[in-house]
This record gives C-alpha cells, structure tokens and sequence, in this order.
C-alpha cells in the first residue's frame, strides 16, 4: 500500500466490513510511526476529498462556496455555526434519505437510543457548549474511523490490561446521563447492538442515581472497565477512598468534560488503574486520546483543529484560544467543515515527553461545577452537573437553561422557553421536575429561585456554561455570566 488510505468507500465498507476497518486501523498506526509530515499529508489529502464531496452533494456548501476555487485552501474556506446549520439542516446534508424531522422523530423515542436511523447512520442530539440544540448523523465509515482511532491511539489499553480485562470478565459500566439520544448513551448502546453476545456485559448507570445506590450497583457489577464523565468517576473515586466502592477496574474511560490533574490522580490512587481521558465531540467523537503522560493528543490526521481569535484569525501555540474550528474528515452524510465548536483550545509548541508526533493540546470550556446541597440527615450531598443538566434540559418546553447555585439551599435557573408565551407553565414544570430530583437525592429545604436573565455566554470567554456554584466564585463573574449577549 503506497499510498495512505482514503475514506473507503460506503459500499465498500459495506461488503467488507472488518477488512476495511483493519486498513483504516493499521493506517491509523502507521502514520504515528511515519511522523509530522505524513499526518499533514494524510490531512492534506482526505481535506479535499470531503470539500470536494461536500461541494458535490450537499446544497448549503454548494452555495456557500460558490466563487471559490476548485480545491480551496482550508483558510479560503468560511467558518461556520451550529445554529447556522441547524437553520438548513436538510439542504447541509448529502443524503436525501436524512432529513431533520424524521431525525427528531427518532431521537424523540429514548427506547431506539443504540438503533441506527434509517439502518445506516448513527444519530444524536446534544446542547454543547453553545448552548443551542444540535442533531448529529454519522455514517458508518464515520463510526469506522472514529473506532480505529480508539483501538491504535489509547497507548494505555495495553495487552496486560486487556488480559485483566479479560479475568475480570470483561465487564463494562458506563456511568452516563440515560433515558436519551445523548452521544455516550448511543455509543453504549450502539456496542450492545452490533455485539450481541457482550450485551449482558456491557450496563449504563444513570447519573440521576443517588450516590448510595449507584456505589451499591457497581459494586454488584464490579465492571472490568469504568466509563463515565470526570466529575461522575471522580466523586466515585473519592468512595473509594472511604472503603464504600469496593471496585477495581483494568481501565477507566472519561470523556465529556476536562479531566483536572486533582480528578485524575484521585482516580488512578483509589481505583488502582489507569485513565484514559479523551476529547470528544458529538461532531466528531475521539477528537484527542491522552498519552502516558497524561496529555491530550490531536488525531490530525482524521480532524484539523484550528485555534482562532475571536474574528477567527489564528491563536499562536501556547496560547488559549477564544475558540476552535473543527473540520471532520470522515464524516460524508453530515459535512463540518470550519465548524465553531466553542472551546478554548492551546496547542503546546513542545513535543510531548511520549513521543507521540500527534500535537498535544489542553482544552478549556466543557468544565461543570458538583453542587453540594445539605441532606435530610445534615450532611452534604453532591449534585453532578450533568445530572442536574439532564433534569432541567429534558424538561418539556426548555430550550436553554443555566443553572447556579447562590446558598447553601438556593438555587438559581435561567431558561429560555421554546415557546416564550409558555414560559410560566414551562418553568412550573422545571421546578417540579427539579424538587423530585432533589428528593430523590434525599436532599429537603432547597429554595429554587427563577432568574430572570436569558441564558447566555460569558462576554469575557464566549463559553457557555450551564451549571456553576457561585459560591466559590467573585459574585461580578457570576453576574457577567448572565448577562445578554
């Protein structure tokens, strides 16, 4: 094989499904052996093929590009926004068997979260750090490419590992927000689907459990193999430490939100494993895996990250972005090309320690507080912010949402009705919705207030943040957080 593999093609795929997954695989391999150079060219190459594709196929970039050369530069190429896209979502697609209201019409029914829409496309719907809903379909090339990124890039997935994997019945707990089509959720059960036999193995634990019940659950399970966001395993792992979770997993997986340097040696000292964190995106899911040294590597040779300024000019290395373009090369149904996902982004100029060629980057937004309310019995119960996020966004009638807390028992929340003459009904039913969750955490006496504030971005970041504890923050920040933008 001289040269590196393209995006095979769909039918391709279709007739030989494993061997071309090997291809995709070993190329994945094989271009961090090779070095810089023929990383860029793989990204160089598979960048025109899937402008030239999208130009092709899809009506939205068909005109946006139009008076553009015929293999532009990715800089000639304007950038782009979800609630631009989501505006044309019919005509930004390239397969007219996709259209958006049948792609709500599935993702609306929890009991098809792991099916494929139409028998071919993964699909999932997600608010990201944008605040604005997003509806996302994959093709199975796509899932393909995102699958050998994770077997030939987490370095610590080690043959030993798996052996202890293995002997320890290959168990897999992941510890998500259930009961809809969020990107975790799908992929869990995406797995149990496609391999029957490892279904009884593989379990999804909601977030919206209280802590006692959840410890009690995986220690029953005692999975092989944790997976869950970084605020859940590490309140986990701090159980751990006080002899209540009794588990000790081969691996751990996070993902969704930053991993702090605090979370991630709690986890590895009390569970007695490993973490592989990763940078994941619903647009483009292993966006970055970390190394043994803990760092997050860029797989550049599948997505180009571009770190910008505010009017999109580049951010130099080592420095934070306002936020970052995203270009997903293996994506055909749904193009991102320039795509604002809305995270802060810094490039490290210094080759990792590892020595992978992959840029090693650190990663800014996506980041929650754990509330922590008084319990029945006087003791404080922590709140994961993406439970509490599962609660009030899953409410009938909410489009956006911010949520902080101002007292020990008080908390604020900000929404932004679908409908703005719903707005009283629909925030009755999110208090509500919020008292039984509260309860069910065995946590009383909570003053729910409405703040009257639209959702909105920091002016200073441009992030968006939805859960937050005022508390341990300047009361100036926590009002600029809400202010209009």
């Amino acid at each position: 094989m001289n040269e590196p593999p393209l995006l095979p093609a769909p039918d391709a795929y279709r007739r030989r499904p494993l061997r071309s997954w090997l291809r995709l695989t070993i190329d994945a391999r094989r271009a961090a052996r090779e070095g810089p150079a023929a990383i860029a060219a793989r990204q160089d190459a598979r960048l025109r093929v899937i402008v030239a594709h999208a130009r092709a196929r899809s009506p939205y970039y068909r005109e946006r590009w139009s008076g553009l050369p015929d293999a532009p530069r990715l800089d000639e190429l304007p950038p782009v926004s979800k609630p631009e896209l989501m505006a044309c979502f019919d005509d930004w697609l390239t397969d007219p068997r996709v259209r958006l209201r049948d792609v709500e019409a599935f993702i609306s029914d929890p009991a098809r979260t792991g099916e494929l829409f139409a028998g071919e496309f993964a699909a999932w719907t997600t608010s990201g750090t944008t605040g604005q809903p997003g509806v996302f379909v994959h093709d199975r090339v796509a899932r393909g490419v995102y699958d050998a990124l994770l077997v030939a890039r987490t370095r610590v997935v080690t043959p030993s590992r798996l052996l202890r994997a293995l002997g320890q019945g290959l168990r897999i707990a992941a510890v998500v927000a259930t009961g809809g089509h969020h990107v975790s959720t799908t992929l869990v059960n995406l797995n149990r689907h496609r391999f029957p036999v490892l279904a009884p193995r593989i379990r999804t634990f909601s977030v919206l459990t209280p802590l006692p019940r959840l410890v009690a659950a995986l220690n029953a399970f005692d999975p092989a193999i944790l997976v869950g966001y970084p605020t859940a395993v590490h309140l986990l792992a701090q159980e751990a430490e006080r002899g209540r979770l009794r588990i000790r997993p081969a691996l751990v997986e996070v993902g969704g939100e930053v991993l702090t340097a605090e979370a991630r040696a709690t986890i590895e000292r009390s569970l007695s494993t490993r973490v592989v964190d990763q940078y994941a995106a619903a647009e483009f899911p292993g966006i970055a895996f970390s190394c043994r040294m803990g760092r997050l590597h860029a797989n550049s040779d599948w997505v180009i990250l571009e770190p910008v300024e505010a009017d999109f000019s580049p951010t130099p290395p080592d420095q934070a972005s306002h936020t970052v373009l995203v270009t997903n090369l293996a994506n055909r149904v749904q193009p991102i090309v320039r795509y604002d996902l809305g995270d802060s982004l810094t490039v490290s100029s210094v080759p990792c320690a590892c020595g992978s060629p992959l840029p090693a980057i650190a990663v800014g937004g996506r980041r929650g507080d754990v509330l922590r309310f008084p319990g029945a019995d006087g003791r404080e119960i922590a709140i994961l912010p993406l439970a509490l996020g599962t609660v009030v966004e899953k409410t009938p009638g909410v489009r956006r949402f911010q949520a902080y807390q101002s007292g020990n028992r008080e908390l604020r929340v900000r929404i932004e009705p679908d409908d703005a003459s719903d707005r009283e009904a629909t925030w009755a039913r999110v208090v509500d919705r919020v008292d039984r969750y509260l309860a069910s955490q065995a946590i009383v006496g909570v003053r729910l207030v409405r703040d009257e504030a639209l959702p909105a971005r920091d002016p200073r970041s441009q992030k968006f943040q939805a859960v937050w504890d005022a508390r341990t923050r300047p009361a100036a920040l926590a009002t600029r957080i809400g202010e209009p933008s």
